[in-house]
């Protein structure tokens, strides 16, 4: 489990079947702020965005999405607001450097956040392939 706590930002969890430290999108849940959060993707997309994890809080719609190659660099899309989060480092000198577009408010900041914390290989196309392999060995065993 990840999660997000804070006296400004509602606490956000996000929980999945774990994959090395970290959850993963397979079997994945979030809950925001004590309510849950029903989260939508097409692991078969073609595209970034028709990959991207979909997601309804508070009434406005979210998109969260891979926006290279590498699994490194993501965004958090609303209308109006866009949080791109990048990944630095490696072991513990590992760190995160948000750039925030738009007037965002502490839930946008709290989702954006606890995503960094997830397995989301499978968001690129690169990984969504390894990822079905890797899967489909685990099982064999």
């Amino acid at each position: 489990m990840t999660e997000v706590t804070g006296d400004r930002v509602p606490t956000t969890a996000f929980d999945g079947w774990a994959y090395v430290r970290t959850p993963s999108l397979f079997f994945a849940s979030l809950t925001v702020g004590g309510a849950g959060v029903r989260l939508r993707r097409n692991r078969w997309a073609q595209t970034r965005a028709g990959r991207a994890v979909k997601m309804q809080v508070e009434g406005k719609s979210y998109r969260y999405q891979a926006t290279s190659r590498g699994t490194k660099n993501h965004a958090l899309i609303r209308d109006g607001v866009e949080i791109r989060t990048q990944h630095h480092g490696r072991g513990k000198a590992k760190k995160v450097t948000f750039t925030i577009t738009g007037a965002a408010t502490p839930t946008d900041v709290a989702l954006a956040a606890v995503m960094c914390g997830v397995d989301t290989r499978n968001l690129t196309r690169n990984g969504a392939i390894r990822s079905v392999f890797s899967r489909s060995l685990t099982w064999l065993d």
